[in-house]
């Protein structure tokens, strides 16, 4: 337990005096004053280690022993318990406020408590978190200021309140009527679904770079309709295999969605995340609240059932797979593509089509082309490819080639600032598909974010004003 000293004792650590020294671990030897043990635990969380602490398993860095959390100095405590609070009290999550998280105004998911930013524990935790980010951005997108319609796939000959078979995409009100351009956003692989283009993004720095919301927003600037698709939920729960138990429904479900695209060979997102919190400052009513929460959880600590779900959550063991099966013409990224457009997009009287497609997106619209390019490439359209895995195939036709160098770009994953020309050598003489700039930032999944001016600089060049910023201005226009 602690080491209290009556004296002013030294550091063995930072070589300051301290009127109370801190012993964490069973070596005497290694106590040390708050500021070190705080900057230790900081440092945990921030690499993502915070589970092995709250579990009893993270060593200490000199005896190599287990820390004791409970002997840690009281505002440290505090911090954990704020972090222990995130920690639904069900096995079966409905919304991101179960999880004590709410995103604010600044687009960030918080800590209600103490507006913390998201820390991760396991990949059991971050997957289900994320599947209620899912539900929190297309509620979003169903709500008054967007009233975007939910449209369920593959289309039924009579209409059912059970999609459980199907997949949803989202249009905006005006799609069917809105006769000025098109908007058609497709993102790539892995869990994201329609609203996201990263997951990770969403939850680790905030739906202006994460979400489609910013290419939403310019849409209605430029009077155009969107369409949103959905090519990565290709299959569904079997209802036999469902387990009668709604908790571990529920995260099955989950965790066949977080792994679904799992053996794919494009670039994938959300597969682990680890963040970092924000200052350990904290004000006496979020102190008086935390003690309030600490008090709580030790109440509920005397409870098997909440240690059950702890554990649970804390545990890095994957959960069982659910029965699957694939969605009829809905089963690939490619058919989905393919299905929208044949039953969906066709009916849309947009004069004009601007595509944005991230990642695997881009092969996605690369075989749409290949399969339609009677009826796509005569009709006007521009392409922004966002760190896409598409690509021109030896064979592949003039038409498609010179439609291509014409009307697309792709912003690739670079340091270089947003829009700068980048220059690739390609094997086998293959040049790239169109011109390519740099996004503004060297991470895959932060590209569509970081982009979406470059991308409407593009699709609507005579915007361009001495306004802009300067990022904007290293895309020349004249090749555009």
């Amino acid at each position: 337990m602690s080491n209290t000293s009556e004296n002013v004792d030294e550091c063995p650590i930072c070589n300051e005096e301290s009127t109370k020294l801190y012993q964490c671990c069973p070596n005497k030897s290694d106590s040390c004053c708050e500021t070190c043990w705080s900057k230790f635990i900081s440092s945990v969380i921030d690499t993502g280690n915070v589970t092995s602490l709250l579990t009893g398993k993270l060593a200490c860095h000199y005896c190599h022993e287990p820390i004791d959390r409970n002997s840690l100095p009281e505002k440290i405590q505090i911090r954990l318990n704020s972090i222990l609070s995130t920690i639904p009290k069900t096995k079966n999550p409905k919304s991101i406020e179960d999880f004590n998280y709410s995103y604010s105004n600044s687009n960030e998911l918080r800590n209600r408590l103490t507006n913390d930013k998201f820390i991760f524990l396991t990949q059991r935790y971050y997957n289900l978190l994320g599947g209620c980010v899912d539900t929190y951005i297309q509620s979003l997108m169903k709500s008054d200021r967007w009233n975007y319609q939910e449209i369920w796939l593959p289309i039924k000959d009579e209409p059912t309140d059970d999609h459980s078979d199907q997949v949803n995409i989202f249009t905006s009100s005006d799609f069917n009527t809105n006769e000025n351009g098109c908007l058609i956003l497709l993102q790539g692989s892995g869990v994201v679904r329609p609203g996201q283009w990263a997951r990770s993004c969403c939850i680790n720095d905030s739906l202006d770079i994460g979400s489609m919301f910013p290419y939403m927003t310019k849409a209605k600037e430029h009077n155009l309709s969107v369409i949103i698709l959905n090519p990565n939920q290709t299959s569904y729960v079997e209802k036999a295999s469902v387990d009668t138990d709604d908790d571990t429904a529920s995260v099955n479900k989950n965790e066949t969605s977080a792994s679904e695209d799992a053996n794919s060979s494009n670039k994938t997102e959300d597969i682990v995340v680890t963040n970092s919190t924000s200052t350990d400052k904290e004000s006496k009513s979020t102190e008086e609240k935390l003690s309030a929460t600490s008090d709580d959880k030790n109440k509920r600590d005397e409870n098997s059932i909440d240690d059950d779900i702890i554990s649970f959550y804390l545990s890095a063991n994957p959960l069982p797979r659910q029965i699957t099966k694939k969605i009829p013409n809905l089963s690939t990224n490619r058919e989905h593509v393919l299905y929208v457009y044949d039953h969906i997009i066709t009916k849309c009287p947009a004069a004009k089509f601007y595509i944005v497609a991230h990642s695997a997106g881009g092969d996605g619209l690369m075989y749409l082309l290949r399969k339609r390019h009677d009826k796509i490439l005569p009709k006007p359209s521009k392409i922004a490819f966002t760190d896409s895995v598409h690509s021109v195939l030896p064979l592949e036709s003039n038409e498609i080639k010179s439609f291509l160098k014409s009307n697309a770009i792709h912003f690739i994953a670079s340091d270089e600032p947003m829009g700068a020309p980048i220059d690739y050598v390609y094997d086998f003489s293959q040049g790239p598909a169109c011109q390519e700039v740099s996004a503004g930032h060297p991470k895959h999944e932060y590209t569509s974010g970081h982009a979406v001016q470059g991308v409407f600089n593009f699709f609507f060049p005579i915007d361009k004003t001495n306004d802009d910023d300067d990022d904007d201005d290293n895309i020349d226009r004249t090749k555009l």
